[in-house]
């Protein structure tokens, strides 16, 4: 039976994400930035990266394994930079997940208060559990949590070659999952109730 692993190193929110290291070491071999400047592109109002983790790569005391960015990468990073996010300041590649957690957040909110819409409850229910998933998993993502499934040491893909991740219920009961005992029973309940809106209410054979 497929588990998830339970836990890896640790990676808290200061820390460089293995493609921005990559990208880091294209703009060292230019030879056209100091650590100071390559520090400045990587540090944003919800982070700060300090220039000695950038010497640590330039001076290959750490993340040796990590390839360099290829130069069309390192193009289109300095060409979309900052590419933040404009209601939070977040990165829109970094924090990708933190921000599809509050645009779906928002998007329930909006479909539940919105008029003429038979089935807003139901609408509602599925995209609080999307906005769910999506927190957590950047929360495991920013604490180093494995959170796709994985099986013999390989990740479990689906049918179609997609890597699988860790449902929302797999997440709750995930021993590093940071969410309280009473947010974990209502959100059980939301997934009972998302269950039958899924296998039992349209169900056309019922």
């Amino acid at each position: 039976m497929c588990q998830p692993i339970s836990m890896v190193k640790r990676r808290r929110g200061n820390k460089l994400e293995r493609w921005e290291i990559s990208i880091v070491k294209a703009m060292i071999a230019t030879g056209d930035y100091n650590d100071q400047d390559i520090q400045s592109y990587f540090t944003r109002p919800m982070r700060t990266i300090n220039h000695a983790r950038i010497a640590d790569i330039r001076e290959e005391r750490r993340h040796r394994n990590v390839p360099r960015a290829s130069s069309d990468d390192l193009s289109h990073f300095l060409t979309s930079w900052p590419n933040l996010d404009p209601e939070t300041g977040l990165s829109a590649q970094g924090d990708e997940l933190l921000i599809k957690a509050r645009e779906a957040m928002i998007a329930a909110v909006h479909t539940f208060n919105g008029a003429g819409l038979t089935f807003r409850s139901e609408l509602f229910i599925v995209t609080t559990i999307i906005a769910w998933t999506y927190l957590l998993h950047a929360l495991f993502k920013r604490e180093g949590v494995e959170y796709r499934y994985i099986k013999d040491g390989q990740v479990q893909t689906t049918p179609d070659g997609a890597e699988k991740y860790l449902e929302l219920g797999a997440c709750l009961r995930h021993e590093k999952s940071p969410v309280s005992p009473g947010i974990k029973r209502n959100l059980e309940f939301l997934l009972k109730i998302r269950h039958e809106i899924e296998h039992e209410i349209y169900n056309p054979h019922r």
